[in-house]
This record gives structure tokens, sequence and C-alpha cells, in this order.
């Protein structure tokens, strides 16, 4: 009898043990599902907007060598055939754009998933998710979602880590992008060279506070820091002439202007100038 009853009871609770699980680990389980489908799903957006981004590069490139003959030889068959690579140039980067907003989209669900759930993965796809922002031309919107990141990370003792230093990498490629574009546009130097000066600022801290000067990312950021000087002391002919970086989107560097970024602080933790740095170079495509 007694184990008739116990049985009975143990019976009685598998619902609610069934019940407590689906509204608990269960419902966790089933959103980092969910999530992982979404990432999937990213991952190949990514890619698509990857082939894109060539596509819209080499389209680039083609304008720059039309426009150059068409200056030389200002006959109307060049002029001609320097529109037709412009169009062909603006065409194939809305494509890009479009594909890189793609895997934005979907990063944004599965980062909203994987932070409901608490998981460890969520910083990493947020920064992704930025990352893909500033290359389809939403270039505040990414950094600006990367700076408040990096004031959380700031205030809980975290300024100094990997995960921060890849968000801070991330925001000064945006800000670098946007001060190129806003300086192509003709805008006043006061605009593009706060923006760059983030960009300079940004890259200056990430390349001195590397623990190991052998290390390729060291010398890699050392080189992004020297690109943003040469593009501070570049003439505006000589800039004009030479190709946007290859992930940079082609226009979307408007709400970088001054006073229009958000975010609490936009200054790195070292809060010294880049202009010490030497070897300028030039500014090369690909990066």
């Amino acid at each position: 009898m007694i184990l008739n009853r116990i049985a009975w009871t143990v019976w009685a609770l598998i619902p609610v043990a069934g019940l407590a699980y689906h509204f608990g680990p269960g419902q966790r389980a089933y959103t980092e599902d969910r999530a992982g489908d979404l990432l999937a799903q990213a991952r190949r957006l990514d890619a698509a907007a990857e082939t894109a981004q060539e596509t819209a590069y080499t389209a680039h490139l083609a304008a720059l060598t039309a426009r150059k003959t068409a200056i030389d030889l200002k006959t109307a068959e060049s002029a001609a055939a320097a529109k037709s690579a412009a169009e062909a140039e603006d065409t194939a980067y809305t494509q890009a754009a479009a594909a890189w907003n793609a895997a934005a989209d979907k990063l944004r669900a599965a980062h909203e998933m994987l932070e409901a759930t608490g998981s460890d993965k969520a910083p990493a796809v947020r920064i992704a998710r930025n990352r893909a922002l500033i290359r389809a031309g939403s270039i505040a919107e990414g950094v600006g979602d990367l700076e408040a990141m990096l004031d959380t990370l700031s205030e809980r003792g975290d300024a100094s880590t990997p995960l921060a230093d890849h968000a801070r990498e991330e925001a000064a490629t945006g800000y670098y992008y946007g001060a190129r574009l806003l300086r192509a546009a003709g805008k006043p130097a006061s605009e593009w060279r706060e923006v760059s000066g983030q960009a300079r600022q940004n890259f200056r801290y990430l390349a001195e506070t590397g623990t190991n000067a052998a290390d390729p990312k060291v010398a890699e950021r050392q080189k992004n820091l020297e690109l943003v000087l040469n593009l501070e002391q570049s003439d505006a002919d000589d800039l004009q002439a030479k190709p946007l970086p290859k992930y940079s989107p082609r226009r979307g560097a408007e709400g970088l202007r001054p006073g229009n970024r958000p975010g609490k602080t936009k200054r790195p933790p070292n809060r010294r100038d880049g202009r010490g740095a030497g070897g300028v170079g030039d500014i090369e495509g690909g990066w």
C-alpha cells in the first residue's frame, strides 16, 4: 500500500516537473536552439554579403580607373564610360549594403535571444551585428552601440579585456570609414577631423596596450593608426584618387557629425593623442 501511494505521488508530480523544466531550463534550451538557427542563417548571409562587398569593391576600382581615364582623355567616349562605371558602382554598393543589413537583422534577433538567456555568446554576436551595420552604411548606429557596450564594460572593470579590444577595434574602424567618407564628400575639416580623431585615439590605445610587441595584431593596429594619420595629412586631391578601404560602405557617415553620436564618452581609457606615431604610409585597399 505504501509503495502504491509513493508511485501515485511520483506519477502525479511528473506533469509539475515537466512544466518546471519547460518554463525553466527547457525554455532556455529552446531559446538557445532558436538563436543557434538564427546564427547559422546569419553566417550564410554574412558570406553572401562578403561576396557582394567584393563585387562592389571591384566596381569601385573600375570606376576610379574610368574616371581617371576620362580626366586624361577628355573625350565623349571616356566620359560616357566613366558615367556607366559610376552607375555600376552605385548599384553594386546598394546591393552590398542590403546584404549586410540582412545579416545584421539576423544577428540582432540572435543577440536578443542569447542576451535573454544570459548566454556568454551574446557580446560577440552584438559586436558582429554592429560590424555588419557599419559595413551596410549605418555607421553611426553601429559605432554608437559599440560605444555603449564599451561604457558598460568599463563600468564593470572590463575595459582592458579581449572583448573590449574587439569592440573598440570595430568602433575605431567605423570612425575611420566615416571620417574618410565625410572628407571625400567635402565636409568641413571641423567635422571629419573630430571623427578621425576618435579613430586615431582608439587605434593608438589598442596599439599601445598590446602585451606582446611581436604579436601580428599589435603591428596591424599600429598600421591602422598610421592609416588614420595618413587620412588627416593627405592632400584632398590625392585622397580622391585612392580607393576606399575594401569593407567601407560608399555612403552613411552623416550621423557621425559632431554632437550627433551616442555614448557617454568618446575617448578610450588612454587620452593621449596619436600624432606621435611615425611611418605614415598610403591608405591601401582591402583594409
